[in-house]
């Protein structure tokens, strides 16, 4: 899959604007309930930063294999209607214990493309949050949440940002 970050997207938006006017807002993203976490882990499953769209039982099983590979007894894959519904997975890398990842609004909005037209992609909204560094030793923080199945281009952001400490 190919992840555009968020320099492009500004780049396709501002190349698409060119004398056509202002593009038109982005539709506002819908937060993710909690009740769509399907999992959570940081001991080292999927050990790379990464970005996944899960839209049928193959790829389920392959990713649940990898984000559990580390659990002495991990928890059978969840039931999925990949009729209707799919999974995102989104890794950290190599972080710290008390540092998170979270998918925190999904929303489909239209974006220009560089070619100029208009086309509707699945924006994934997700936050890095770097704790305090209290622990000194690895961690590798991994969620996979369920949302309404899209068929078309997902489009990944990720943002990240330190916690308080004190």
């Amino acid at each position: 899959m190919r992840i555009v970050s968020g320099p492009a997207v500004v780049l396709a938006v501002m190349l698409g604007a060119c004398g056509r006017g202002v593009p038109s807002t982005p539709s506002p993203l819908g937060p993710v309930p909690i009740e769509a976490r399907v999992f959570y882990d940081n001991g080292g499953g999927v050990r790379d930063s990464s970005q996944v769209v899960i839209r049928d039982a193959v790829a389920l099983q392959e990713a649940w294999q990898r984000a559990t590979s580390t659990q002495t007894s991990p928890p059978p894959a969840p039931e999925v209607d990949f009729d209707r519904q799919m999974l995102l997975l989104v890794a950290a890398g190599r972080m710290s214990p008390d540092d998170q990842i979270h998918v925190d609004s999904v929303g489909v909005r239209r974006e220009v493309a560089v070619s100029g037209g208009n086309r509707d992609v699945l924006a994934v909204q997700y936050t890095i949050t770097e704790g305090c560094r209290r622990f000194n030793r690895d961690a590798y923080p991994v969620e996979i949440v369920r949302v309404r199945r899209y068929d078309g281009e997902v489009r990944f952001i990720g943002r990240r940002e330190r916690a308080e400490c004190r």
